[in-house]
């Protein structure tokens, strides 16, 4: 090593390399050295004794004083242009300790958190956070002291974290931290960690989240968010045991009146008052809670009432106390909704009226995942809307018959394409016997053969919509029989077809009338029309407006108003309707002996002469009823005590027989 520097530098060299090596304190000296080139060169040199095991040692620690200079400026130069660097940044750049002490703070760090740089540097980092947040955090902060970003991603630590901050003012600000390698500096962990605020960008992802959780209209929670918070509350039934709540399905009554007659405009109006009440009910209500008061990151905001869709709402109770909270509920939301409307700028519109029909699924004893729950809690609010503004529970029976339910729907969507359907005609008859005509009822034998009773399948074909295309074959069916009976020596008979509620407030009803006419070449004079009460009443204005139609496109039709008597018409309307016919409901023929149905009877009579209009007795099956009738003045009659519906073949051996 000595032959590196100068002659009369060596000799000092060998003496200090001596005392350093049995010696215990470092050496230091000046000496000239010699490059490859034969230069000298001046080098500071230090000697540091050193024992390795139990040979002496020295390191030596050689440096050219000018490079040195050079160095040192060069690292002032480094500094001085990464304070430069840090300064111009918008965001906040700290330097921290392993201890969490604050080393190195840019001016930016008063736009986030209101403290100037000397306040900082020198305390501790948790001052920037809540207590909460930065205990919670500081054992992952630690981590990043040790590992650098190569083992960070195999140990998915990730670059950045968002966390909560806290400004001088103890106001909260969401953050976001990135973080550099950890770098050693004078015997410490040294970690570079840059902050931005963030708020901006979190308000606009709770605005994106609550635009994709929420109803545009009335602003609750949409069906997505609905499943979030339902799934949620079905963990914490799992976990807890003692947890009880309830899923309430609810459909307005009534609404698609609404929209029908004052536009959709309105109606959306409806709609917003409608979520205004539910949520003023639920906030009043002692029994229901909120579930949930923490969010984990990224989830979105708890809700207890929800838009499903249409004029349809589901509202989630949770921690309910005892399973008839529900119904307290329950019943307070009827009474809310049901409260006449009063709408800025609409004329009359305290008329505006809608009721609610609610299904009640309880949690869990009727489900224990969303997709039953619904299910349980749907039956239940159809079985509700058989009388409306009412709240069902769901039971065992309701689900049983649920399955038949949709066993027949099944089944009757082929029942067109299978001809399982046929058309039985049931005479009506006048006072002497003679068949003046007859009405069409439609029959289903099953694929296993069976008869499906019309009060069990006919329902389903309303609910579902099928009465349309079903409606359309029964019409243009008879309409074909008809024809083939007038032209074979009975042209004076008639056939009365009945027409859902569906079917009336179908846009082209009279359309469709008129052109199976025509398609038929049927004779309109022969060929009622019957409509029950119950229909005609549920939209008068439109009823008449497709009534008024049909007799002005083709006179000769005749109109009934079948099942009279059990629903509840005004005598103004009737008085306007062009009906020719009232049909006494069965039910009153049939105990005639029971009650008031006699004078209920005399009346309608009475009320069909009066208004110039032919009435027909259905369910007569008795003589005694038969005779009772025509002492009322009662002329043409329908039962079974003269003929039971029969098919066309049968009819047709009927009329023959001229019986």
């Amino acid at each position: 090593m000595v032959d590196f520097f100068e002659p009369s530098s060596r000799e000092e060299l060998g003496r200090r390399l001596k005392a350093a090596c049995i010696g215990t304190v470092p050496q230091s000296m000046s000496l000239q050295a010699v490059d490859r080139d034969g230069r000298l060169v001046a080098l500071e040199l230090r000697l540091v004794p050193h024992r390795r095991g139990r040979q002496p040692s020295v390191f030596g620690l050689a440096a050219n004083p000018g490079a040195t200079g050079n160095a040192v400026e060069e690292l002032e130069i480094l500094r001085d242009s990464y304070t430069t660097l840090s300064e111009t940044m918008s965001d906040p750049i700290l330097q921290i300790n392993e201890n969490f002490r604050i080393l190195f703070a840019n001016t930016a760090v008063q736009n986030v958190f209101g403290y100037p740089r000397e306040e900082l540097v020198g305390k501790d980092l948790s001052m920037l956070f809540p207590p909460s947040v930065y205990e919670r955090y500081s054992g992952l902060l630690r981590k990043y002291f040790i590992v650098d970003v190569a083992d960070r991603k195999a140990s998915r630590l990730e670059h950045s974290l968002e966390m909560l901050g806290q400004n001088k003012n103890r106001e909260v600000v969401p953050l976001e931290l990135t973080f550099g390698n950890s770098k050693s500096h004078r015997g410490e962990r040294v970690l570079t960690c840059i902050v931005r605020d963030i708020t901006q960008r979190k308000m606009a992802e709770r605005r994106l989240r609550f635009l994709a959780y929420h109803d545009k209209l009335t602003e609750l929670g949409n069906r997505d968010l609905f499943y979030v918070t339902l799934g949620q509350f079905l963990q914490s039934v799992k976990r807890y045991h003692d947890s009880q709540g309830a899923l309430l399905f609810l459909d307005l009554d009534g609404f698609k009146k609404v929209n029908d007659t004052l536009g959709h405009a309105i109606g959306d109006r409806v709609l917003c008052e409608c979520a205004r009440r539910l949520s003023s009910c639920l906030r009043e209500s002692d029994q229901v809670y909120r579930f949930g008061s923490e969010l984990e990151p990224g989830t979105a905001p708890q809700e207890d009432l929800f838009r499903f869709g249409g004029d349809e709402f589901v509202i989630l109770l949770t921690r309910l106390a005892r399973p008839t909270d529900a119904a307290v509920v329950s019943q307070k939301i009827i009474e809310a909704i049901r409260r006449p409307f009063h709408l800025p700028g609409v004329e009359d519109s305290s008329k505006v009226a809608v009721g609610v029909s609610i299904g009640i699924a309880l949690i869990p004893e009727d489900g224990t995942d969303p997709m039953s729950l619904i299910r349980s809690a749907d039956v239940a609010m159809y079985k509700a809307k058989e009388q409306h503004n009412r709240y069902v529970y769901f039971t065992a029976e309701l689900n049983e018959k649920a399955r038949e339910r949709v066993t027949l729907e099944s089944g009757l969507r082929g029942a067109l394409d299978k001809r399982q359907l046929d058309l039985y005609y049931q005479p009506i008859v006048n006072g002497f016997g003679h068949i003046e005509g007859a009405e069409a009822l439609l029959r289903w034998r099953n694929s296993s053969g069976e008869q499906v009773p019309p009060s069990h399948f006919i329902p389903v074909a309303e609910d579902t919509g099928l009465i349309l295309p079903i409606g359309d074959w029964v019409l243009e069916r008879a309409c074909r029989d008809l024809r083939s009976w007038n032209e074979n020596g009975h042209a004076e008979l008639y056939i009365s077809v009945n027409l859902s509620s569906r079917q009336m407030v179908r846009e082209d009803m009279v359309h469709r009338l008129l052109e199976v006419i025509r398609d038929t070449g049927v004779n309109p004079s022969n060929l009622k029309i019957e409509i029950t009460e119950t229909s005609l009443m549920h939209d008068p204005q439109a009823a008449r407006r497709q009534l008024e139609e049909i007799k002005t496109r083709h006179p000769g039709i005749r109109i009934a108003i079948d099942d009279f008597g059990t629903g509840y018409s005004s005598l103004a309307y009737l008085s306007d309707f062009p009906v020719d016919l009232l049909k006494i409901d069965r039910r009153f023929v049939i105990n005639l002996d029971k009650g008031q149905n006699a004078r209920i009877v005399n009346s309608i009579i009475a009320l069909a002469r009066n208004l110039k209009m032919d009435v027909v007795a259905e369910g007569v099956e008795t003589v005694d009823q038969f005779r009772y009738l025509s002492a009322q003045d009662c002329r043409t009659f329908q039962g079974f005590y003269f003929a039971k519906p029969m098919n066309s073949v049968e009819l047709s051996g009927l009329l023959a027989s001229k019986k």
